[in-house]
């Protein structure tokens, strides 16, 4: 086994995460392969690494390479394998099945994945190349996202296992969340139930509306539909499409994607890797947004509600109890809508317990992977800004959510206020 990582290998460098989590090794002057289909997207993925790190330096310890010429000079030399190449399970085994080629005994293999099965995507490599084999899940924009998922199959070894998760909080000083092997392990898989219900809702109330309702205030320092762009919707598609194959829970039929989703995608209207998502920016500067009904883009309505803007006012005077008690005493279609979302979050962020991570850690790893991965205020903030466990179980109990064990007979949850600020972003 490795006892250091000298040099790494990046598959799939071209892409967004794999460039910059290979300018992250960079960064603490360790060498890295970069390696793709093509010499020139190694090189568009190092400019991309140069951009987040702000300096040209990083390339000094980055050399770029094509698979057909560099693959085999890279794999041989390299401690640790980043694969990060297109979410299909097809295109990740031909990938595999050259690394086994190539790559020394010892040599660790972290996929990026974040929708694919692990233990599907290893079948039939080698018993060494399992043992060496696991998640290294990173949050995207990994610059400013310290969260990571670490994940392994039955068949990895816990020393790797072991060393991988301290080499990514003591090198690349990520946030180590250690998640079960499951679907979509525990930060996609609880975003992108929200993330579905939203997407559901946006055929009645349009983009601006819901990411006005379920935006900053509420915990979001970008609004859902805004991540999801940055996310990129041929993503999003991979990722509920394995939820929706891999999850047998009480919420496996949220998982469905809306065909306006899948229009959106044959229009070549990806988020913001292209010319357009839900939100598109025109010469002007300003946004327009999409709409399901017309498969066109709408010019902003510039929505202004009561409830909303006072919740805002009292989260710039840090007052954010008062401010979601303001979302709660309010009767209205839009108030109910936002009420849903945060119970759903809280509901099956508890009752996720045990499954997405080890039962053990409580909602501590659920918590940390949606703050330090998404930014998103933790299940247990809202809670606390809710009322607390009691007044949350009466208000699932009032909207007929299936309450979990886990927040009825979970410690009293009290959050730190002088961290909340941090999440309430009013603007």
């Amino acid at each position: 086994m490795i006892n250091a990582i000298r040099k790494v290998a990046v598959l799939g460098s071209s892409g967004t995460i794999g460039s910059l989590v290979g300018g992250l090794f960079a960064q603490q002057e360790i060498e890295v392969f970069f390696l793709s289909r093509s010499l020139q997207g190694a090189k568009a993925g190092l400019k991309k690494a140069i951009i987040q790190a702000r300096s040209e330096v990083i390339s000094r310890y980055i050399e770029c390479g094509d698979y057909d010429h560099s693959l085999q000079t890279a794999l041989q030399e390299a401690d640790i394998i980043i694969e990060s190449v297109s979410e299909n399970l097809e295109i990740k085994k031909n990938i595999y099945n050259r690394v086994e080629r190539y790559r020394k005994p010892d040599t660790i293999i972290g996929t990026t994945t974040s929708s694919l099965p692990l233990t599907a995507l290893a079948e039939g490599q080698s018993e060494n190349f399992k043992k060496n084999f696991l998640s290294t899940h990173f949050y995207n924009p990994p610059g400013k996202m310290l969260a990571c998922e670490i994940a392994g199959t039955e068949n990895t070894d816990m020393e790797v296992y072991r060393f991988a998760k301290k080499s990514l909080k003591d090198i690349l000083r990520r946030v180590v969340i250690p998640v079960k092997n499951i679907p979509g392990f525990a930060g996609n898989r609880i975003a992108f139930l929200l993330f579905s219900k939203i997407t559901e809702l946006v055929q009645e109330y349009g983009v601006e509306m819901m990411d006005y309702l379920i935006g900053p205030y509420t915990g979001r320092l970008m609004p859902p539909l805004a991540t999801l762009d940055l996310v990129g919707l041929d993503i999003h598609k991979a990722i509920m499409e394995s939820l929706y194959e891999n999850t047998c829970d009480e919420m496996h039929d949220c998982f469905k994607l809306p065909d306006y989703i899948e229009k959106m995608i044959d229009m070549g209207l990806l988020g913001s890797k292209t010319k357009g998502g839900f939100y598109k920016k025109v010469e002007s500067g300003k946004h327009v947004f999409f709409d399901p009904t017309t498969c066109d883009y709408v010019p902003a309505i510039e929505p202004h509600l009561a409830f909303i803007e006072k919740a805002k006012n009292l989260i710039r005077l840090g007052m954010y109890r008062e401010a979601f008690e303001t979302i709660k005493n309010t009767q209205s279609k839009e108030a109910e809508i936002v009420l849903d979302s945060l119970c759903t979050y809280v509901a099956y962020s508890f009752s996720r317990i045990g499954d997405v991570t080890e039962a053990k850690y409580g909602i501590n790893g659920i918590d940390t992977v949606m703050s330090s991965g998404f930014h998103w205020a933790p299940p247990s903030l809202i809670v606390d800004m809710l009322g607390g466990n009691k007044d949350v179980v009466k208000l699932l109990n009032a909207k007929g959510f299936e309450i979990p064990e886990t927040l009825i007979n979970g410690p009293t949850i009290k959050y730190p206020i002088h961290n909340s600020g941090k999440f309430f972003i009013a603007r």
